[in-house]
């Protein structure tokens, strides 16, 4: 079995006292790969994890802050050409011993009253903007690694459930009709979405995973954390997620 795993860490930095308690869920986790978004370079899974970031960041920042990084425990290899926003995107080839080839892409998709390269988020345009520019990566990506497990994640700022959550009925429909674009099937949304659990609460994932399909490669439970009915403002305003995969 293989997992990987989706957290947006709310900019933490090293020398946070939450850093103590966000390693112990990175132990208690326990995934291949990890994509973590709003990050640090030194705030990782630990021992036997390698990691490639993506650059400078597009707004005002600490040194070694990074929008977006993918961890893993298997041999990783930077993709940069396949990205065409360094500042938000990361893209990253892995070596698995069992699956293959992996190729990851790893994003933080514009939210609500943020811009994207001075385009405004008003009616969603800088959202539309940014996914149209993440679109043509992903299909860079699938034309180049066909026989790839394909991953795209990050935080999507965006809902992919049949209720509003968070985002908008536009936003939703441009995601939904780019991830099949790039022959990707989001892991995490509606019925496997696994932090809709308590109806009263009605939060959904906007953190998602996305992989295409592979032969001989089975989608497992997905899993969120914390179990409880919203974020623990001790680790982070984000649950995590992560999706478990096996061959056979």
């Amino acid at each position: 079995m293989m997992k990987i795993a989706n957290w947006n860490l709310e900019r933490v930095l090293p020398l946070q006292s939450r850093v103590s308690a966000i390693h112990d869920h990175f132990a208690a986790i326990d995934a291949d790969i990890w994509i973590l978004t709003e990050t640090h370079e030194l705030v990782g899974p630990g021992d036997g994890f390698s990691s490639v970031m993506s650059g400078e960041p597009d707004r005002e920042s600490k040194p070694g802050e990074h929008w977006a990084g993918i961890w893993s425990r298997h041999p990783i290899k930077h993709l940069p050409s396949f990205v065409s926003d360094a500042a938000r995107c990361s893209a990253a080839h892995i070596s698995h011993p069992v699956i293959g080839e992996i190729v990851v892409y790893a994003t933080v998709l514009p939210w609500g009253g943020s811009k994207w390269r001075g385009i405004e988020s008003a009616d969603g345009a800088a959202f539309e903007a940014a996914l149209g520019a993440y679109v043509s990566d992903w299909q860079d990506i699938r034309a180049a690694f066909p026989n790839a497990l394909r991953v795209i994640a990050g935080d999507f700022n965006q809902d992919l459930a049949p209720y509003h959550y968070y985002g908008s009925k536009k936003q939703r429909e441009l995601l939904k009709s780019g991830l099949s674009a790039a022959g990707v099937i989001a892991r995490t949304a509606e019925a496997n979405d696994p932090i809709d659990w308590e109806p009263t609460q009605r939060h959904a994932c906007i953190d998602h995973i996305c992989t295409s399909e592979s032969s001989g490669i089975r989608v497992g439970k997905t899993i969120r954390w914390p179990k409880s009915g919203k974020p623990d403002p001790r680790l982070s305003d984000h649950f995590g997620v992560a999706v478990e995969l096996s061959c056979g």
